[in-house]
């Protein structure tokens, strides 16, 4: 790609993610303007339906923004050359915001938002402990993928094994070290000091 090309989708991905923060700031400003005029005697109908309106209002605006910033967020990974990586993070994100927006949605509905309170901390906890690991692996992979220290075929030394890069996960950098493969945890690489070949220029 020119560099015109990247340009252009850059503004194209930024456009995307403005977007999706003016829905956001809409959707707030529908929700309170639903409860407000719920008080008001010409809008009494709003007291019954005040509910299902602004779970509709949450649900529409949240998938609105969720999906604007998942195709932001794997553009802006596709002009880096992680593709692969930035799929992987978007339904990481899909994952956690409609969880969220279900939770919302639900504890509106029956008007008991200690159900939200209660469902999210316990979740939150269970999740938590049990992908302690694989998420400290991920946010590792997506910093290798936005600073880029090695690239694929790069030829590095991490822990006193040389080997050659073949691929950087959203989990795992996957390098050959001649005889075998070796999966490499990324909050490995990110924790330990990596030395990089230079290549020889003719």
């Amino acid at each position: 790609m020119t560099d015109k090309s990247l340009a252009k989708l850059a503004g194209r991905y930024r456009k995307q993610t403005y977007l999706a923060i003016i829905l956001l700031v809409v959707s707030m400003g529908l929700i309170v303007l639903t409860i407000e005029l719920s008080r008001l005697e010409h809008y009494a109908f709003l007291v019954n339906q005040k509910e299902r309106i602004i779970s509709i209002e949450i649900a529409l605006f949240g998938i609105l923004v969720v999906e604007l910033l998942s195709r932001a967020w794997v553009g802006q990974y596709r002009e880096r050359d992680a593709l692969q990586t930035g799929m992987t993070v978007r339904e990481i994100f899909r994952t956690v915001a409609y969880s969220i927006l279900a939770i919302a949605v639900v504890s509106i509905l029956s008007a008991n938002p200690a159900l939200a309170v209660g469902v999210g901390t316990v979740t939150g906890v269970v999740v938590g402990f049990s992908a302690q690991s694989l998420i400290g692996n991920v946010i590792a992979g997506t910093i290798l993928a936005i600073t880029r220290p090695m690239r694929v075929g790069d030829n590095i030394t991490v822990m006193g094994n040389n080997s050659q890069v073949i691929d950087i996960g959203i989990i795992f950098t996957t390098v050959d070290a001649g005889e075998e493969r070796i999966f490499i945890p990324n909050m490995t690489m990110l924790s330990n000091a990596i030395r990089v070949a230079r290549k020889k220029t003719e």
